[in-house]
């Protein structure tokens, strides 16, 4: 009964937007200029509101607390610009990670399949707050023509550049899938860590290197469920009503960005400073579930 009701109050939520969002929309693609900036402006409260309204739905009828842990939390800045890297676990990571730092940071936003801005409503939503929609090669096709890497990439660049000289967040999945128990299996012997699986570092560097000059620091979090392998629907029904969130920020001056643009897709350095944060995440992850 009480997931029911659950959904119903997530539907309603949704459901909302769709008066308010639209003509707002249509707003910014006629005007330009301040009258357009004003409207992004509307754009970004009424998604802060739809993400803090599903937050108060979980914690109205489960009591779900994300407990945040962080030395340096408070130096976040609503006007900031900031890269995002977590863990990636489950699909709830980016509700944890939107209720954790909503109103506290630009609004996220993160890459999205191109082909998702057709999806009513949502697909609808990311287009107006300009979420960044990329296209990307399939594996098949990468196979055939290798050369695709080179120009996904590019295409992700080419994305950044609106971002350029205005507070943005964007989050970056570094580990590309879920780590579910089939793929800690299957990449068991390529793996080296036993709580996640092994990071990408090409995106990220072509990113923080298109958005060196305006980006202000790194937020890494990890997040800690209380059980090895969690699901969205364990944490919407109430399975899941306490978990950590550990938040350390990074200055931009501490990160080793590729200057060189050319370089950036294959910089080791990049790819270092990744590594060394994932074993730190994964040690962190196995102390948390030791001491349960």
């Amino acid at each position: 009964m009480g997931l029911i009701i659950a959904y119903i109050l997530f539907l309603l939520n949704l459901l909302w937007i769709i008066p308010t969002m639209y003509p707002l929309y249509i707003w910014k693609l006629l005007t330009s200029g301040s009258v357009r900036r004003f409207g992004d402006r509307l754009l970004v409260k009424v998604g802060e509101a739809w993400i803090e309204n599903n937050y108060r739905i979980s914690r109205f009828l489960y009591g779900v607390q994300f407990e945040v842990v962080g030395e340096n939390f408070q130096s976040l800045k609503p006007n900031g610009s900031y890269m995002i890297i977590c863990n990636h676990q489950s699909w709830s990571d980016i509700y944890i990670i939107q209720s954790v730092l909503n109103r506290k940071i630009p609004l996220i936003r993160f890459f999205i399949k191109d082909s998702l801005k057709y999806v009513p409503v949502l697909g609808h939503a990311w287009l107006a707050l300009d979420f960044p929609f990329v296209k990307r090669s399939s594996r098949e096709q990468l196979k055939k023509n290798p050369e695709l890497a080179t120009k996904d990439l590019e295409n992700v660049k080419k994305v950044c550049e609106k971002f350029n000289g205005m507070p943005f967040s964007i989050l970056n999945f570094l580990e590309g899938h879920r780590r579910t128990p089939e793929r800690m299996a299957k990449l068991l012997k390529k793996n080296p860590y036993k709580h996640l699986l092994r990071p990408h570092s090409g995106g990220i560097s072509v990113v923080s290197t298109s958005l060196r000059n305006s980006l202000d620091a790194f937020i890494d979090l990890t997040i800690v469920y209380p059980t090895e392998n969690p699901s969205f629907l364990d944490l919407m029904s109430g399975k899941i009503r306490k978990l950590k969130v550990f938040i350390d920020v990074v200055p931009r001056e501490q990160v080793p960005i590729e200057e060189n643009e050319q370089f950036a897709p294959m910089s080791k350095k990049m790819k270092r400073w990744v590594d060394e944060r994932w074993a730190l995440k994964d040690a962190l992850i196995e102390k948390e579930m030791s001491s349960k």
